[in-house]
């Protein structure tokens, strides 16, 4: 299992594509933000995030991403 400051350094590579995803969705810059941590913190406690291949993973951040974008969206509607 990789270190907090380890799984920090994968997600900071992931960082832009989450944030595109959010505000794609969202077309809002602070909710796209507040999405993208949400998401973000919830791939930080995924071990599978971490151990898949670069297809997975893609797939995960995608999910993730769009997720915590519908759920934002949803809760202030």
């Amino acid at each position: 299992m990789l270190e907090i400051k380890e799984r920090l350094l994968v997600l900071k590579k992931h960082e832009d594509v989450c944030y595109s995803i959010c505000l794609y969705v969202l077309q809002c810059e602070a909710m796209a933000c507040e999405a993208a941590k949400a998401a973000l913190y919830n791939l930080m406690k995924c071990d599978s995030f971490f151990v898949e291949n670069p297809h997975t993973t893609s797939i995960l951040l995608r999910k993730e991403s769009l997720k915590c974008a519908l759920q934002l969206m949803k809760s202030k509607s």
